[in-house]
This record gives C-alpha cells, sequence and structure tokens, in this order.
C-alpha cells in the first residue's frame, strides 16, 4: 500500500504576482515567482524568491486554520506565532517587515501529487517598514502553493 496507483494527477502550476511600491523599491515594481519552498513547522510558512532574487516570506499563524479565512498582520495564536510578512530587497539588501494589512485564503483544495498534501491561493495586501520608517505597500496575490 503506500503507492498511488490511480495516476494521481499533476497539481496546477504555483502562481505568485506582486506589486510593490515604496522604498528601494521604488514605484510599481512587479514581483514574479522565481520558486518557492513551504514549511508547516508552526502555521504555514510559504518563502518567495521572486525573479530579481528579492525574497518575501509570509508567516500564517494558526488562528483562524487555512481554508477560507482571513489572515491579520500581527496576530499571534495560541502557540504565541504571528502573521507575519518580511520583504527582502537584495539589491539594496534592505528588509522590510510587516506593521498591518492582511493575507485572505480564497482557497485550499487537496494536492494531487502528494497524498494529504494541500494547495492554498489567496490574495494580500500589507504595508511593511523598516527601522528609518521608510514604508512600502505590497499588494498581490498567490495561487495553488503545496504545502
Amino acid at each position: 500500500s503506500g503507492n498511488d496507483d490511480d495516476g494521481g494527477g499533476s497539481a496546477p502550476e504555483a502562481e505568485f504576482n506582486a506589486s510593490i511600491n515604496g522604498g528601494s523599491f521604488g514605484s510599481n515594481y512587479s514581483s514574479r515567482l522565481g520558486f518557492y519552498s513551504t514549511t508547516t513547522t508552526n502555521g504555514v510558512t510559504i518563502a518567495i524568491t521572486d525573479q530579481n532574487q528579492n525574497i518575501i516570506r509570509m508567516f500564517l499563524n494558526e488562528t483562524g486554520g487555512f481554508d477560507t479565512v482571513i489572515k491579520e498582520i500581527g496576530n499571534v495564536d495560541d502557540n504565541g506565532f504571528v502573521t507575519n510578512v518580511i520583504i527582502r530587497d537584495q539589491d539594496a539588501m534592505i528588509t522590510y517587515n510587516s506593521s498591518e494589512g492582511q493575507i485572505v485564503i480564497k482557497e485550499n483544495k487537496s494536492n494531487p501529487e502528494v497524498e494529504g498534501g494541500r494547495l492554498i491561493s489567496g490574495d494580500f495586501n500589507v504595508t511593511a517598514v523598516i527601522n528609518t520608517g521608510e514604508t512600502i505597500i505590497m499588494t498581490g496575490t498567490f495561487k495553488n502553493i503545496a504545502y
């Protein structure tokens, strides 16, 4: 047992698209998926590397689960983990930390490629800052991210 003899099927391709405005990113920087990884140690963490090697990490805590739910930036779950987004501009070597906003999970479905695996989709609107007070705003969508 354990083998999947019914052909399983393949998962739809993952997508990530974001527009970042302000700070070192300038006006309407377009971030597209290069590659990504996920971990499920404390909630779900999605680590996106975009086409220019910039890194966006989305930390989704356990509050409300992972089906259709709004994840508020700054929310702390029962285990002490925070829903947060970190945005790293690799060229400028600046890391922005989310201060407000939300990540909306719109779909969470079974991954046909991985037994027990899930595919998560949604959108986000996040304000992030650095210690100088410089602010950026990132909005966008993610689709079929496997975890």
